[in-house]
């Protein structure tokens, strides 16, 4: 284990300014306004991977839909995932209420005090598990981050990929020696505001940071050239050819199964990967006994991680009646905007639902 690179004196005067700080400057944010552990749960488990200004209005619908864990535990998936809709990173959402069901049936409706405890939870990591118990429960647990990450590799000029092995390690380790016994859930939120706000990526507001006296890299010039990140991963190109196909003022749906890599449980148009997109296409006519148009009624560019999608909406005519099953069935317009659906496919029903349906309606 690597010597900390803080002494008692400025690791106290650290503790001083960046909650002298936050008491300042912290945004309002919602999940700011309460103590109820169980709001503070859900908006750790949607902060995961996902930007504040998009989680807020989430957060909102979410807890008055489902207020608490009981109401969470019972709730259909399907009604979980069209509130999670468009969030991203759905297995959040099953874990949620897989975690809710365990604190009702194994922690007695309260949720756990303990970080042994609290990682039993499906979907908490050492990250969530210090943010929840420092915020919720004023335990003096510490957490790191993106933006943690970013704030001590520049404080403490730290090089190499510290995201992984020992030097992850020792971001750990410098985090658990600054948090205080007192106010350590505004401690934890002070550190991630700071990167959030002035110890940006691009153009760090160092001037206006209350550590800017201890930063390290600030003083020798470098802290643009930190973290000292490792090569981004190649993007993969992933084309998907999707159908609509109509039937007495229905549009056909499926939903994504269990075996599915990604977006389990969502409805979509049905859709294949292919090559090519001209292989996708013939993959569903074959698949759907249709003749598809050749050229798509709407595309739509997504990313996910490093995979870029390229999803093609194709206007397809059924040769016969396709049958409904358990993943496959008809639906009216009004019912199709009730399903859960994935961000980008969600992009193509809000256009099919304006430039398709609404001018055969019109007809």
């Amino acid at each position: 284990m690597k010597k900390s690179p803080i002494n008692n004196i400025h690791m106290l005067q650290i503790q001083k300014n960046l909650l002298d700080w936050y008491d300042q400057n912290k945004r309002d944010l919602p999940w700011r306004r309460t103590q109820d552990p169980y709001s503070i749960f859900v908006s750790e488990m949607m902060l995961q991977q996902t930007q504040v200004k998009t989680v807020i209005p989430y957060y909102g619908r979410f807890l008055t839909e489902l207020p608490d864990w009981q109401s969470l535990a019972k709730a259909k998936e399907e009604k979980i995932l069209k509130l999670w809709e468009g969030l991203g990173y759905y297995r959040r959402a099953r874990n949620l209420q897989a975690a809710a069901k365990m604190i009702i049936e194994e922690f007695n409706g309260h949720l756990p005090q303990t970080r042994e405890e609290i990682l039993k939870l499906p979907g908490v990591g050492q990250y969530s598990a210090g943010a929840v118990l420092s915020i919720a429960f004023q335990k003096a647990e510490p957490l790191v981050d993106g933006n943690v990450i970013r704030v001590f590799s520049r404080l403490f000029v730290l090089r190499g990929n510290l995201k992984t092995g020992e030097n992850h390690q020792n971001v750990w380790e410098i985090a658990r020696s600054l948090i205080p016994s007192k106010r350590p859930g505004d401690f934890n939120q002070a550190l991630m505001e700071l990167g959030a706000t002035l110890c940006l990526s691009d153009n760090p507001q160092c001037l206006l940071c209350p550590l800017f006296q201890f930063c390290e890299a600030a003083q020798r010039g470098i802290q643009t050239d930190l973290p000292e990140m490792p090569k981004a991963a190649k993007n993969i190109e992933v084309p998907i050819a999707a159908l609509l196909v109509e039937n007495k003022k229905k549009i056909l749906v499926k939903k994504r199964d269990e075996n599915e890599k990604w977006l389990k449980g969502l409805w979509e148009f049905p859709s294949a990967e292919g090559k090519t997109m001209d292989e996708g296409r013939q993959k569903m006519e074959k698949e759907y006994n249709v003749m598809a148009e050749k050229k798509p009624f709407k595309s739509i560019r997504h990313q996910i991680t490093n995979h870029k999608i390229h999803l093609d909406l194709f206007i397809a005519r059924n040769k016969k009646t396709i049958k409904a099953s358990t993943h496959l069935k008809w639906v009216t317009p009004a019912e199709l905007e009730d399903l859960p659906f994935s961000s980008a496919q969600g992009k193509l029903r809000q256009w099919v639902l304006k430039n398709f349906v609404q001018k055969n309606n019109s007809k």
